[in-house]
């Protein structure tokens, strides 16, 4: 819905109280809100933390920091008929789902793209690992 793109001649054909100019600065409030609100709850882009290499559980043994950037946020918008769907028949009961699995109703916030990182070990020898660390990201699945 968008607001504003009638001026006050659009509005002197509609059968409204008097009082209805003061709706428009209210709905164009809430619009505005509302819009600030899911910006929020889509994909959050990569954020930095600088780390010591031997944190990242890949066996390098290094005392450098290297910055580790990864992706968080809520993909709630991005949700497909089949995501919708499945949400509705776990929550009725009508599908159920086998021994140990978790079926998830909703894409995930992962990296669409990364970025190598290098740093040098314990041995002052170079080392770089490829896609390690992220540089966008999107609502997946």
């Amino acid at each position: 819905m968008e607001l504003g793109l009638g001026g006050l001649s659009a509005l002197s054909h509609c059968p409204w109280p008097r009082r209805q100019p003061a709706l428009w600065p209210t709905l164009a409030a809430l619009a505005l809100l509302s819009s600030v609100a899911e910006a929020s709850l889509g994909p959050a882009p990569p954020s930095p933390a600088p780390l010591p290499v031997r944190a990242l559980g890949l066996g390098h043994r290094s005392d450098e920091l290297v910055r580790f950037r990864f992706c968080s946020g809520s993909c709630r918008r991005a949700r497909s008929p089949h995501d919708l769907s499945l949400a509705s028949l776990l929550g009725t009961g009508a599908l159920r789902p086998p021994p140990g699995s978790r079926p998830i109703s909703q894409p995930c916030c992962r990296p669409t793209r990364y970025e190598a990182v290098s740093f040098m070990d314990v041995n002052s020898t170079w080392r770089t690992v490829d896609r390690l660390s992220a540089t966008a990201c999107g609502c997946l699945g």
